[in-house]
């Protein structure tokens, strides 16, 4: 008896499956796909914004439907997740999802519920946060930025982007605080994208960049800048490997952060299977895997479920880092 029970249970366990299947392959877009971009062109969301875009449209995943980017910096990241937020059960926009964003949600700075007013898509990666300077620089080492800035914690100008207060200004400011550095008086400007941040470091308009590894890479293989540490607990394994860690140079310090899609809230189960399969084929085409090599980042594929979880346990994690830096109490 019990041996039939089992066996239907399996049956009906079985049919259910293929019926989810059946539905999740009905859905497809029915129009053009949208990624909405929190920073401007040319920065590393952008960069893997336009990987994303390339393998998309070469590959037909989208059933011959166009991917088009739009880039909207500013406002703390609001801008760009609006035209989100206003289209609920539309799986056919998506913005970003950062770890800047549940620190924002954190400090109150970003005005939604990533939770509550979104559906959380996959993530893709996880990247450490580099603090460059120009290869003229008199600073060599993450232990000479610390030193110069508990001197003066005013006395150089820093760069971050795409907003104060996200997981690139969070990457050099935990490392600062933990080193004995007086954060709250330090000097800290926001571009609109990395990229015009390393582009300012450059032209000698500012001393110091916050970013990911993905702006710095090019400037370290020409000479141009110096990385003075990274924010991850190993040592990254490209063009950067000669690069300690914050803790190698006695900081105490480890953060990194993940980059992935926000869909609207309301979109279904089979349009949530749809995404999941196609953010999975990305994250194993070539162009894509070269692409997160290239600009030394970590593959750290998540379908919805899992990135939904991570997102629950990252945002108690978030308000606990911000209690120690102060932000928030």
């Amino acid at each position: 008896m019990a041996d039939h029970r089992v066996h239907r249970r399996t049956v009906c366990a079985g049919l259910l499956a293929a019926t989810s299947a059946a539905w999740a392959a009905d859905w497809k877009p029915g129009g053009q796909v949208e990624y909405v971009i929190p920073a401007a062109a040319g920065g590393a969301v952008d960069t893997y914004g336009r990987v994303m875009k390339k393998v998309f449209d070469s590959s037909g995943a989208l059933g011959g439907q166009s991917f088009i980017i739009s880039n909207r910096p500013g406002g703390q990241g609001m801008i760009a997740v609006a035209p989100v937020v206003q289209r609920t059960g539309d799986a056919t926009v998506f913005t970003m999802l950062s770890t800047g964003y549940m620190l924002g949600q954190v400090l109150g700075e970003f005005k939604h519920d990533l939770q509550k007013d979104f559906t959380i898509g996959p993530i893709f990666f996880e990247e450490a946060l580099v603090v460059a300077v120009r290869a003229d620089s008199p600073l060599k080492s993450g232990r000479d930025l610390v030193e110069h800035l508990k001197q003066d914690p005013a006395s150089l100008r820093i760069a971050v982007a795409p907003t104060l207060n996200n997981h690139i200004h969070i990457g050099i400011l935990k490392p600062l605080k933990v080193a004995g550095v007086d954060t709250g008086r330090l000097t800290v400007a926001p571009f609109r994208s990395s990229a015009e941040s390393v582009t300012a470091l450059r032209g000698g308009h500012v001393d110091v960049v916050s970013s990911s590894s993905t702006n710095v890479v090019t400037g370290v293989q020409s000479g141009a800048l110096r990385v003075l540490a990274v924010s991850s607990r190993e040592r990254l394994p490209g063009a950067l490997a000669q690069v300690p860690t914050w803790r190698e140079q006695g900081v105490d310090s480890v953060f990194t952060s993940v980059q992935g899609v926000l869909f609207p809230r309301g979109i279904s189960a089979e349009q949530i299977a749809f995404w999941d399969r196609r953010m999975r084929e990305l994250s194993n085409a070539p162009e894509w895997k070269a692409a997160l090599q290239q600009y030394e980042v970590t593959p750290r594929f998540m379908d919805h479920t899992q990135a939904a979880a991570y997102v629950a346990e990252e945002l108690q994690s978030s308000a606990r880092l911000l209690r120690q830096l102060g932000m928030v109490r």
